[in-house]
């Protein structure tokens, strides 16, 4: 059905496929499936959950390890991006939106640029959504960990992977895109995900941040571009699709 949609208005979106994984069972049994995916139906990319089993057992290895590898082979190969979003959470402590999916973010992106992965794969494209989690908040505690493990400096780790910027004010945004640049940042907006709802401060959707990205003022014509529509091309090599803001 993406796939036809996609068709219908190629000059609108760009499809995107979600890997047919399944707690415990390793990317040599899926990853095959974004051959057809590409080749066959014109997907641009992929999303991964880097926790089929949403912390029961068994235990999903961490996206620093190889048993990633024959994944990123594929991504490589294909020369497409993938964007690690997760499922759901099965432990009742684990609050969908806040202690899930956005601290699971922060993790994957925690393992995969404090593993050897870009070391293997120098050309891997991964999206980490929703700015990361915390990682922009907790940018010294991210450096300090690397500096105590003797790993590549953060600030250069973080710039080997893409930053969506689904998150929801204006001061984040604008941290985010201080913190790893805007050759790293991807505009996103979910319209509609986790809240959908009107805030009361502006009357908007909260989802709605055409308009707050605009408010950056800072920001160069030539920086807003790269966010905007440049990052993504380059991401992206396979789409087709024009989009502006």
């Amino acid at each position: 059905m993406i796939a036809r949609v996609a068709k219908l208005f190629p000059d609108k979106i760009s499809p995107v496929c979600q890997l047919p994984q399944s707690p415990g069972v390793g990317p040599n049994e899926w990853a095959d499936e974004l051959d057809r995916c590409v080749n066959d139906l014109g997907f641009v990319g992929c999303n991964v959950n880097p926790d089929m089993a949403g912390g029961r057992e068994p235990l999903t290895p961490s996206m620093g390890s190889e048993w990633w590898y024959p994944l990123w082979e594929k991504l490589v190969k294909l020369d497409v991006p993938c964007t690690v979003h997760a499922s759901a959470s099965l432990n009742p402590a684990m609050h969908l939106t806040n202690a899930y999916y956005i601290a699971h973010h922060n993790s994957a992106a925690v393992e995969i640029l404090k593993s050897r992965v870009f070391k293997d794969f120098p050309k891997l494209k991964i999206i980490i959504p929703h700015g990361g989690g915390a990682i922009p908040f907790q940018w010294n505690r991210q450096r300090g960990m690397h500096v105590k493990e003797g790993l590549e400096p953060f600030e250069e780790a973080a710039r080997r992977v893409y930053w969506d910027m689904a998150i929801y004010d204006k001061e984040s945004m604008e941290l985010l895109i201080k913190r790893v640049g805007a050759d790293n940042v991807l505009f996103a907006t979910e319209m509609f995900g986790a809240v959908n709802a009107i805030d009361p401060k502006t009357g908007r959707n909260f989802e709605d941040l055409v308009p707050i990205f605009k408010s950056i003022d800072w920001l160069t014509e030539e920086e807003r571009h790269k966010i905007t529509e440049g990052n993504a091309k380059k991401v992206f090599s396979r789409m087709s699709a024009s989009a502006k803001v």
